[in-house]
């Protein structure tokens, strides 16, 4: 997982990020909810940018009382496709998550809603 810190906005919600993703995105990349009732997945990442069944990279604003950050890596974003590959979902993630993750920071520091 890497982190990037942002400009302290203490006001920022992870709705509004994922409005933003989802605005910044659209017709490239599906951006989904991580909210599951049945899942600890929220504990970790409050949503996802979807490239395809295998790729996606997960998010999570993380808000301190001084700082504003995301944490965030590639991650297969089907349980079934985690499940049945047996962790090769995984390796495809590190090999080929690069881009989309590189894709993802370029957004963050160029969107002027978080700096």
């Amino acid at each position: 997982m890497a982190v990037k810190r942002i400009a302290h906005k203490p006001d920022l919600t992870k709705d509004q990020v994922q409005a933003l993703f989802t605005q910044h995105f659209v017709g490239k990349y599906k951006v989904e909810s991580c909210e599951s009732p049945l899942s600890l997945k929220t504990m970790y990442r409050d949503f996802q940018v979807v490239k395809n069944m295998a790729l996606g990279v997960a998010l999570k604003l993380e808000q301190t009382p001084s700082e504003t950050k995301f944490v965030y890596g590639a991650v297969p974003p089907r349980r079934l496709v985690r499940s049945l590959s047996l962790g090769m979902a995984g390796v495809y993630c590190l090999l080929f998550g690069r881009t989309l993750t590189k894709e993802i920071e370029a957004f963050i520091d160029s969107a002027p809603e978080f700096n």
